[in-house]
């Protein structure tokens, strides 16, 4: 019986040109005794299960047979999980035996603390950071123009001091099981983005801490699998995914009418910057974009899987 006290869990996709690298880093730390593999395969059309069986056989592989999502295919995983902590990753993301078992013991030395991110290296050298959770008040401040329209970030740097955050990045993300456990996991209506702010925020209210750790690095071996799909992007993310997702997440902690307002404003805000940059002759594409994205719409409601 095996004497690891990390789960890793992978949802994959379409991910036969990614998982490879991040499996044959995940290897190293099972050969080691530190850590399980999970991989959960979201009914791929490109071979990546049977790339998966054939190149990484010690992985325990699931077969969901439909897209789930990412948290419902978490959730598939993690009731079959035994070791005291899980590591989240994406199938792009890289880590090495030693980031783990830095997280590992950091964990393990501060009981108060229920998840931590290491430092996210992306491809083009930019980090990953932490932010504020997200309010309807942030949103609008976006969409009026504050910060060039982006959420501001902590970077989490390599080497620094770790630090207490609201929210974490879910492509690396450390997590006690049984704190897990006690939260359902994810919540399965979030079929893509915003169920690691749910689950963040969730934490923090149990009396959790979430911390990120510039001592752990890891790395994104890709960036670019959400435009591989060739849907509407919007700020990086699949429009037909994040929209719905921040919907829901505005309309379970906030209601649906703050919700359905926050959306509302956000729209007239973007309508106001892009009128006032098509009189000064600076076009701006940001309306147009939002509008092609679902407005007022919440993803669907799953069956528990």
């Amino acid at each position: 019986m095996s004497n690891a006290r990390v789960t890793a869990i992978i949802v994959s996709y379409n991910s036969v040109d990614t998982v490879d690298a991040s499996l044959s880093s995940a290897r190293q730390a099972h050969d080691a005794g530190v850590l399980e593999c999970f991989v959960v395969d979201n009914a791929s059309s490109d071979g990546t299960p049977a790339f998966i069986a054939a190149a990484h056989p010690w992985v325990t592989l699931v077969e969901s047979g439909e897209n789930l999502g990412y948290g419902r295919g978490c959730n598939l995983a993690l009731r079959r999980v035994s070791t005291p902590y899980v590591l989240f990753m994406n199938a792009d993301a890289i880590i090495d035996t030693g980031d783990i078992l830095t997280m590992l013991r950091f964990l393990e030395e501060h009981p108060k603390a229920g998840m931590a991110a290491p430092a996210l290296i992306e491809p083009d050298g930019s980090l990953q950071g932490t932010r504020a959770l997200p309010t309807p008040l942030h949103i609008l401040a976006q969409a009026a123009g504050a910060n060039g329209g982006r959420p501001d970030q902590r970077p989490i740097h390599p080497g620094g001091p770790p630090f207490e955050a609201e929210w974490l990045c879910g492509a690396v993300l450390l997590a006690d099981r049984l704190l897990l456990e006690e939260l359902g996991g994810f919540d399965p209506r979030f079929f893509l983005y915003f169920e690691e702010t749910d689950l963040c925020r969730r934490v923090r209210a149990h009396g959790r801490q979430l911390w990120a750790l510039g001592t752990a690095v890891a790395r994104h071996a890709a960036h670019d699998s959400a435009a591989k799909t060739q849907k509407e992007m919007y700020e990086g993310c699949i429009a037909e995914f994040y929209f719905p997702s921040r919907f829901y997440y505005l309309a379970k902690q906030y209601g649906w009418t703050v919700a359905a307002v926050t959306e509302a404003a956000e729209i007239a805000l973007l309508a106001g910057r892009a009128l006032g940059g098509r009189i000064a002759g600076h076009p701006n594409s940001r309306l147009a974009q939002r509008l092609r994205a679902p407005v007022f719409r919440a993803p669907k409601a799953w069956p528990q899987s």
